[in-house]
């Protein structure tokens, strides 16, 4: 259950020196039953390629749209984002004011494995069943074993300290 953003004394300090690192922007993707979502994390890695099935992770805030439908689709797809698709980051992460499926206008997008949307011009797409998911604090973690791997043109990831992107 999602705790208040006010708990800890360690929250800022955390947040800060979180923004130090260097991150590669993705857009988790899903659709199905519960509909189609989308949203802009930094917060992805892989889990295992030596199963058999490589899987990854990524957090998303337990409140969001995109994370109450992956729970329902049961599918996700991560695009890792391209050196120069900072502005469609922004739009997955509400920057523009769009919401839920109105993420989605005029962004050039194909159906993958599970259904899940790949974002044309990604440098990498990986598309995933979920395996599981567990509730942390503010966040959920999912897990999801990789159905497909789109790899695309070789290109820079885009990527993102200090609070902005490089790239």
């Amino acid at each position: 259950m999602p705790t208040d953003k006010g708990d800890s004394p360690l929250r800022q300090p955390f947040l800060d020196a979180m923004s130090q690192l260097t991150n590669t922007v993705c857009v988790v993707t899903t659709d199905g039953k519960a509909g189609r979502a989308g949203t802009t994390v930094t917060a992805m890695s892989p889990v295992s390629a030596d199963s058999e099935t490589p899987s990854l992770l990524v957090c998303l805030h337990a409140d969001s749209l995109t994370a109450k439908a992956i729970a329902e689709n049961n599918v996700f797809a991560v695009n890792v984002l391209a050196d120069g698709q900072s502005g469609l980051a922004d739009g997955f992460a509400g920057r523009h004011g769009a919401t839920g499926p109105d993420k989605y206008d005029g962004v050039t997008h194909s159906a993958g494995a599970t259904g899940s949307a790949h974002l044309d011009g990604a440098v990498a797409i990986f598309d995933c069943r979920l395996k599981l998911q567990q509730a942390w604090g503010t966040h959920i973690i999912f897990i999801g074993e990789v159905a497909d791997v789109v790899l695309n043109a070789p290109s820079q990831a885009l990527t993102y300290t200090k609070r902005k992107y490089l790239g």
